[in-house]
């Protein structure tokens, strides 16, 4: 029942240390194939109406008619999208600043919550500069844009890195290196080959499987090359999950250094929107002044700016989202434990695993959707296997919500192996 993942991603081509001008592109048509892209009615943070007809085919009800799920997918983390004073916030800030600046930031789109949420967010991640985009994945290309103008030729990518690592590495024109899965050694290695400088790119914490990365050890590596390489962390799982009031894996592990860079979106763990590079005040200028990913582009909307400085507040004025979030981790691990499925031992709310065949677990997963229960069957780019569960929580994830969780899981199996 439990798995074993390999550490070649499965939609990915194997690479290990070659060099590639190009990135190794995911194949995205199974996704569109394999996974419907069902339209939600209504959601809170635990639980979303969706029509029968599409999501519980096999219950025999009229076409049409809705249905009200407890999911466990996503990635709301601290359950900040649906926080009151968080929505407040963005209505009050709807009626000052509109939908929309309608401009670039380096044009007349420049509003008053962003520079605020800017400043709030070095702050609090005790950097001295930070720099919103559109989303996590302008984030990434800005981010190397403004180190490729600074000089830096080559990028060194761990082979499950997220794929806008990779797109924003092909599109700031940079040398790509792939290393071995969460191996620094590797990473190592490939770094004593290079003549010049580089910048090593993965997740903090994977998107797929909620697995760390090997963070302590890379950045050493930082020091301990004759050649001033970089670090970025794309910490879209980790901010605002990890470390002191949420402040991300690089607080987690307890590192930094100048050439640590940190990219997120405020998306998940902020339940937001935009994206951020947290770096040295020198990066953040190139990355203004060389970006076209920053100086071409429309900022998020003013009023998720100002829901996002209220939900930072929130993070630093209520731990007891962190404890409950820690509990229900540690709750799940002990229930999957239980069925005898292996899981990773970080606190990090993201589970993935493999229940026997793909059609095993479409079987499994459909019992559980005539259960109420959506835990959702992936099959997305650099997952540790070509389908899988991917169990995600949040802090409104009630201990009842999770023995539900175990009790309909655990009918399914039965049924399954009957």
């Amino acid at each position: 029942m439990s798995t074993s993942y390999a550490n070649n991603p499965p939609n990915l081509k194997s690479h290990q240390s070659h060099t590639k001008t190009a990135p190794i592109t995911p194949d995205l048509t199974i996704i569109s194939k394999d996974m419907p892209n069902t339209p939600t009615e209504s959601a809170t943070a635990t639980h979303v109406t969706r029509t029968n007809a599409v999501l519980n085919s096999a219950v025999n009800r009229d076409a049409g008619t809705s249905c009200t799920y407890l999911t466990f997918g996503g990635c709301n983390y601290l359950a900040l999208a649906h926080h009151p004073k968080v929505v407040a916030a963005a209505q009050a800030a709807l009626q000052t600043f509109g939908l929309s600046t309608s401009a670039s930031r380096q044009t007349t789109g420049n509003a008053r919550p962003h520079a605020n949420l800017e400043a709030a967010l070095a702050d609090f991640t005790n950097a001295p500069a930070a720099l919103l985009l559109p989303d996590g994945y302008t984030a990434n290309l800005a981010a190397l844009q403004a180190l490729k103008a600074q000089g830096i030729q080559h990028a060194l990518l761990d082979t499950r890195a997220h794929a806008s690592l990779y797109d924003a590495a092909k599109l700031a024109q940079m040398t790509i290196h792939t290393y071995n899965h969460l191996d620094a050694h590797h990473a190592s290695q490939i770094l004593n080959t290079l003549n010049q400088p580089a910048v090593i790119l993965t997740d903090a914490v994977f998107t797929t499987d909620g697995d760390l990365a090997p963070a302590q050890q890379l950045v050493q590596l930082l020091d301990n090359q004759p050649n001033q390489h970089h670090l970025l962390l794309d910490d879209c799982h980790g901010f605002a999950v990890l470390g002191i009031n949420g402040r991300g894996t690089a607080n987690h592990l307890n590192i930094s250094h100048p050439n640590l860079i940190i990219t997120t979106t405020l998306l998940k763990g902020l339940g937001c929107a935009g994206g951020v590079v947290i770096a040295s005040s020198e990066l953040i200028e190139s990355a203004i002044n060389t970006s076209t990913a920053y100086i071409c582009t429309t900022p998020a909307s003013p009023a998720l700016a100002a829901a996002g400085l209220t939900a930072l507040q929130i993070l630093q004025s209520s731990p007891e989202r962190h404890q409950q979030l820690q509990s229900n981790i540690t709750h799940t691990r002990a229930i999957l434990n239980a069925l005898g499925i292996t899981t990773h031992h970080n606190p990090t709310p993201i589970f993935a695993f493999t229940l026997g065949t793909k059609e095993d677990m479409e079987a499994i997963e459909q019992r559980l959707l005539d259960q109420h229960i959506i835990l959702p069957l992936m099959h997305y780019p650099n997952g540790p296997a070509p389908t899988y569960f991917r169990l995600s929580l949040n802090a409104d994830h009630t201990q009842d919500h999770i023995n539900q969780l175990n009790a309909a899981l655990t009918n399914a199996l039965k049924v399954q192996h009957a």
